[in-house]
């Protein structure tokens, strides 16, 4: 019988480990609240969603966000609901109404079902929706739904679960998502935001960091290229490693069924092989090829139906191929990717002119912004349905400002001290001629919810966009700003859009948020498909402090995408259309100021020696107070050798991968900081390199053995937090038995007195 070799044993291990595993998650629930609409109720938990299908009674749903295992996907879910507790009374609660657009905002009839609601049966009929798996960076997510209620609609009676347990069953992936599997610099802190069992994450073996890797990529026609070159040297004096490719070479060197795939294809391949976070996409449609999505949406304003959604998150939703079936409809439920693995967006310049306003805004505002006007806020809402229930863009907007827990999910938007100009139309206030001069006297943000079409938004209509109109935001007198709407098909980028019109300008927006096709909200409530997306948007830049435009818009999608394939989402189809068809435009690297620009404190060492492997650096606010999700990038000469980000703490661990030599920089950028450059001293020493030095198994259980040169040697090893877990001394083979060490990346020093050596290894 021939042996099988260490590897496959360990393949084959760890498939038989992936193929049948179960995890649970318990879930409580406190007593609701009861809110009134036009005479019905509506039973409401925190971190609960409404929702139904239309007509039906809406009940408060929970989203199921659980990490899976490495290497599995979701097969069954069971959702098991006890003690439960009855509310007294009988109740009639509220129908669930579709969404409708902001362009047509008629509703044929209001809905509801009367069978249903006279019927003696308990509804829902089941407690839980759809189970589906999806992967970001490799990582992969059970997705579901379930409802804490049941409701006899014939007789008034409500009770519900104080407690729930759901139990995902898993078993090996189809896909090998190990390509993909890039858990550096921010990507694990990404996950852990979505899971509902963060603690999943330790787990994984992921990748390490890549040397001679890049972070942002250009695409841009050949004839463009040059025209960057600034472009590059400006952002890698921030810490970003920036890589302009031209279209031409993509679509000569890339396989794929049309130049859209073919350009997929490619960010694929840098995705995977150089772990890039960010895209550009550098040129109108007549120059960069777009994507079509196909969405379907039942409405009480009228079923809508759309094969071409123009949509940008297909270059960033990297999964897949968006169109198993291979037919006219890409983006149908089941080949959709719901989590972006990068930021993207979209730079629609027609020639030169175009190209150089975008860029000395985009440089120009992060550079030499007018300081003075970052808390000067603009809230713009139009009237937009008045029958059964009045709707108001205000009642929208304002759930942008503070913390607010409305709808089922919790956001932290923008600090409820700034200054406001609140252009309200039940305010007498609202006009497009206001909002104007409001922009031109100089303001942070611009946040619009109202009426639109491709050529007319907030008031304006392309001829409108000029720099005379918007004599202001020049850069000079007043800073460019950041334009965000939930207005419908304003954002349609291959055609001549108004929002593209704003960015492309000398003055006014350096980048504009949008829907290519209708914007939908709730009529009467405060939850809708569009502000969702924007309220999340806004918890990424004050709550999670992202300060890059596209990845901001990355990570909104992230947060609700558990919820598009919720019971009565899925169906209506309303938060798909507005999760697919919302784009930026602009430079998707560009860091909106959400408050006046400040040097935070940052402490790192003085010199590192050859023999580190780790770097422990510390960013603080001028209080001391630590500062998150700061970028800590250390540089040899040119190319990067170490990435960390802050944590909640202030707190971000380096692991240094590469060789020491030159000049060591450690550049540091943040939400509303300047950047900062410090220059590190590499300590001169006579040590020579160990190149004998190994590790195995490699991973193992704590139990490994060194094969050490014969002299004694000074061992330390480090956890990923930078801390010493474990010293000793010995010399040739030495077997070390730390199985009490947790899973995760250790790092190892040996000293001898003639040299020094590092490497890492993995704790299962």
């Amino acid at each position: 019988m021939k042996k099988l070799s260490l590897t496959l044993i360990l393949s084959l291990m760890v498939t038989l480990f992936a193929s049948a595993q179960t995890i649970e998650k318990t879930y409580y629930f406190s007593q609701p609240s009861i809110r009134m609409i036009g005479g019905c109720e509506q039973i409401q938990f925190t971190d609960c969603m409404q929702s139904a299908l239309a007509g039906q009674p809406s009940l408060p749903w929970q989203s199921v966000s659980l990490m899976l295992p490495q290497g599995t996907e979701a097969t069954s879910i069971e959702v098991e609901l006890s003690d439960f507790q009855t509310i007294e009374g009988s109740h009639n609660l509220f129908p669930y109404q579709t969404a409708l657009t902001y362009s047509n905002p008629v509703r044929r009839h209001f809905e509801k079902d009367e069978a249903l609601y006279a019927s003696k049966s308990v509804y829902p009929a089941q407690a839980y929706g759809k189970l589906s798996t999806q992967y970001m960076n490799g990582v992969g997510f059970a997705f579901s739904a379930f409802t804490p209620v049941q409701y006899v609609p014939g007789t008034g009676e409500v009770r519900y679960a104080t407690k729930a347990t759901v139990r995902i069953t898993t078993t090996a992936s189809k896909a090998d998502q190990s390509r993909k599997l890039w858990l550096s610099g921010n990507n694990g802190k990404r996950a852990k935001r979505l899971a509902q069992n963060p603690e999943m994450l330790e787990s994984y073996n992921s990748r390490d960091f890549v040397l001679g890797g890049y972070d942002l990529l250009v695409v841009t026609p050949q004839q463009y290229v040059a025209s960057f070159d600034e472009y590059v040297a400006f952002y890698q004096a921030r810490g970003l490693r920036v890589h302009v490719t031209a279209l031409e070479t993509i679509l000569s060197s890339m396989s794929g069924q049309d130049d859209a795939e073919k350009l997929r294809n490619y960010i694929i391949q840098e995705y995977e092989d150089n772990g890039i976070m960010m895209v550009n996409l550098a040129g109108d449609t007549q120059y960069i090829p777009y994507r079509c999505l196909y969405c379907y949406v039942t409405s009480g304003g009228g079923d809508q139906e759309d094969y071409c959604l123009p949509a940008d998150l297909y270059f960033a939703a990297l999964d897949g191929n968006w169109n198993d079936d291979g037919d006219d409809r890409w983006g149908e439920i089941g080949e959709d990717d719901l989590l972006p693995e990068i930021g993207i967006g979209r730079m629609c310049f027609n020639n030169t002119t175009e190209l150089n306003n975008m860029l000395h805004k985009s440089m120009t505002y992060q550079s030499a912004p007018v300081l003075g006007e970052f808390r000067n806020v603009i809230m713009a809402g139009e009237h937009l349905y008045d029958e059964p229930y009045l709707s108001n863009g205000s009642q929208y907007l304002e759930l942008l400002i503070g913390t607010h827990d409305d709808n089922g999910y919790t956001t932290t938007g923008i600090p409820e001290n700034y200054n406001f100009t609140r252009l309200y139309y039940e305010d007498g206030n609202w006009s497009g001629y206001n909002l104007c001069m409001a922009i031109n006297e100089g303001t942070q943000y611009v946040h619009h919810d109202g009426h639109a079409n491709t050529n007319y938004v907030a008031g304006w209509v392309n001829e409108d966009i000029t720099d005379a109109n918007f004599y202001g935001p020049n850069g000079v007198d007043h800073n460019y700003t950041f334009f965000h709407t939930s207005g419908c098909i304003c954002g349609n980028f291959p055609e001549n859009c108004i929002l593209e019109r704003m960015t492309q300008i000398a003055n006014f927006a350096v980048a504009t948020f949008g829907n290519s096709r209708f914007g939908w909200f709730n009529e009467g409530q405060t939850e809708g498909p569009a502000i969702h997306l924007h309220r999340e948007t806004e918890d990424a830049y004050y709550h999670d402090r992202i300060p890059y435009g596209g990845m901001a818009l990355s990570e909104a999608k992230i947060q609700t995408a558990p919820w598009v394939t919720a019971p009565g989402q899925w169906e209506e189809g309303a938060l798909r259309w507005n999760f697919y068809d919302l784009n930026m435009m602009g430079d998707v690297a560009c860091s909106p100021w959400h408050d006046e620009p400040f040097t935070p404190m940052v402490s790192y060492p003085a010199s590192i020696d050859g023999g580190q492997i780790t770097e422990q650096i510390h960013v603080a606010n001028t209080n001391g107070e630590g500062l998150q999700n700061f970028r800590c990038a250390l540089l040899s000469g040119e190319d990067m050798i170490g990435l960390g980000y802050t944590d909640e703490t202030g707190w971000a661990t380096i692991s240094i991968n590469g060789p020491l030599n030159g000049l060591i920089s450690l550049i540091v950028t943040g939400c509303d900081a300047w950047p900062q450059t410090f220059h590190i001293d590499l300590e001169a020493t006579n040590e020579n390199t160990m190149s004998n030095v190994t590790i195995y198994p490699n991973p193992n259980k704590g139990q490994f053995t060194l094969s050490l040169p014969e002299e004694d040697c000074d061992i330390t090893i480090c956890n990923s937090l930078g801390q010493v877990v474990h010293q000793s001394q010995a010399h040739g083979m030495t077997t070390l038995n730390l199985e009490s060490l947790s899973q995760g990346m250790y790092f190892v020093t040996v000293k001898s007195e003639k040299a020094v050596g590092s490497l890492k290894f993995v704790r299962e």
